[in-house]
């Protein structure tokens, strides 16, 4: 699959800790993603948000597992 890294989006007066700063200032100090999240992430938070409970959930083990190498 192929990604969008070129495309600009201005995030000015979105309440972006990184761009809704001073005219003219940089804001080096935040790390920030400033491209458009993965279509396969943003449909899996669609999904989840369309199911309209927002609960306290159990973090299943594959989310651990998603984060160690086994």
């Amino acid at each position: 699959m192929k990604y969008d890294f070129d495309t600009v989006i201005n995030r000015k007066n979105t309440n972006s800790l990184k761009w809704d700063v001073k005219e003219n200032e940089l804001p080096m100090w935040v790390a920030d993603m400033d491209f458009k999240t993965a279509p396969e992430i943003i449909a899996s938070i669609q999904k989840r948000a369309e199911h309209g409970i927002f609960g306290y959930t159990i973090i299943p083990d594959e989310w651990y597992r998603a984060y160690i190498k086994k």
